[in-house]
């Protein structure tokens, strides 16, 4: 009987996200140095042993859809969990029944945990043996940077993948794939719309397109798209106006603009920038443009730090207004930076000198410089 539903249900009925799913590696969209033969997803499907890696990239590039291919091509049962309903409990039993494949000869499932990023540091404690020990394999998906959301432990275990978000052209390719499929057509200049819109997200260019599809249905027969939904006038900062941006914000610091700092500021706030990576920029030039000479500038970029990430929106645009006014207004060094580089490029060209003997320790006197006293008597 529920062979019979199947056969008969309604493709249309299916989201066309879900229908435009590829069905193996070679059909996905993008990422052609990771999926090539000397790529590092080919790697891990011709690997023996179980891996563990964090798939991170922008929403609707494929990580959910890269996961479950990397299962389906090992042969091994995929495992869809979300890192908020996930407990330490769920986790050994896993680990349990991973095991017990393991003993059984067969291969160890594949556990992939969506927004890995949320997970306590318990949580992500109790991954620790079952992800070094090889009881499953491990795929988290975030949006967010896992150096920053992940713990230490947790990191020195996975390998961290980056996803770009897709290029026009793969999302133009995309979308009139789609549509042939549907046997429907859409003028260029509608694509271009639904392209900008979606900003390297597939499935919202995927769902854009479903809801113009279904408009055009309702209204007849035609077998051409003749409007797209109403889409909302802000959709997020792009990629370009993401770096050029940050740019003005860092130049117009530099330049001591106060004015100008905090207008390219509020403009990354407004287009919604994570106030996060803005105040990581901000500690980066504490260090970089004010340097040695005023060192409680980076004390005041690190605290801000600390406070965006505990506080968040909207209360941290001041904690980020605040800072970066101080570091506008801060006279200006690239002490630090500059000696460093010059020390990297002549430790570069002369990695084999040896330590001069006045600035060698004696390893016995190190010893007895901080070993007990009753170890010294």
């Amino acid at each position: 009987m529920d062979e019979l539903f199947r056969q008969e249900l309604d493709p249309r009925r299916v989201p066309l996200a879900a229908r435009m799913r590829p069905t193996s590696l070679s059909e996905v969209r993008g990422h052609d140095d990771l999926r090539g033969t000397d790529g590092v997803l080919r790697r891990i499907i011709d690997g023996l042993t179980p891996f563990a890696l964090v798939l991170a990239g922008p929403p609707g590039v494929g990580k959910t859809t890269i996961g479950s291919l990397l299962a389906t091509e090992r042969k091994a049962r995929f495992i869809q969990l979300s890192a908020t309903t996930l407990g330490v409990k769920d986790i050994k039993e896993l680990a349990s029944n991973g095991q017990r494949l393991r003993d059984l000869g067969e291969t160890e499932p594949v556990c992939f945990i969506d927004e890995i990023h949320r997970l306590s540091r318990v949580q992500q404690d109790a991954l620790l043996n079952p992800v070094e020990e090889g009881h499953f394999s491990l795929i988290g998906a975030t949006t967010e940077n896992p150096y920053v959301s992940l713990s230490p432990a947790l990191l020195s275990r996975i390998e961290v993948i980056r996803l770009a978000a897709l290029d026009d052209q793969v999302m133009r390719t995309l979308l009139l794939d789609a549509l042939a499929t549907e046997a429907l057509s859409i003028s260029d200049e509608a694509i271009g719309t639904i392209i900008t819109h979606a900003n390297g997200d597939a499935r919202s260019a995927l769902g854009i397109l479903q809801r113009a599809i279904e408009a055009t249905r309702r209204n007849g027969e035609s077998r051409h798209i003749e409007s797209l939904p109403s889409l909302p006038e802000s959709v997020g900062i792009d990629r370009s106006s993401h770096y050029e941006m940050t740019s003005a914000l860092i130049k117009s610091m530099r330049a001591s603009d106060t004015a100008g700092a905090i207008d390219w500021l509020s403009r990354l706030l407004v287009a919604g920038e994570d106030p996060r990576f803005i105040a990581r920029r901000l500690v980066i030039f504490a260090a970089e443009d004010i340097g040695p000479d005023h060192l409680d500038s980076l004390l005041y970029a690190n605290t801000t730090f600390t406070s965006v990430e505990r506080i968040g929106m909207p209360e941290a645009r001041i904690v980020l207004a605040a800072t970066v006014l101080h570091l506008s207004e801060a006279p200006k060094s690239r002490r630090a930076i500059d000696a460093i580089d010059a020390a990297m490029l002549r430790a570069a060209a002369s990695q084999r000198v040896p330590v001069p003997e006045h600035l060698r320790g004696s390893i016995t006197h190190i010893e007895g410089r901080y070993s007990p006293p009753t170890a010294r008597a």
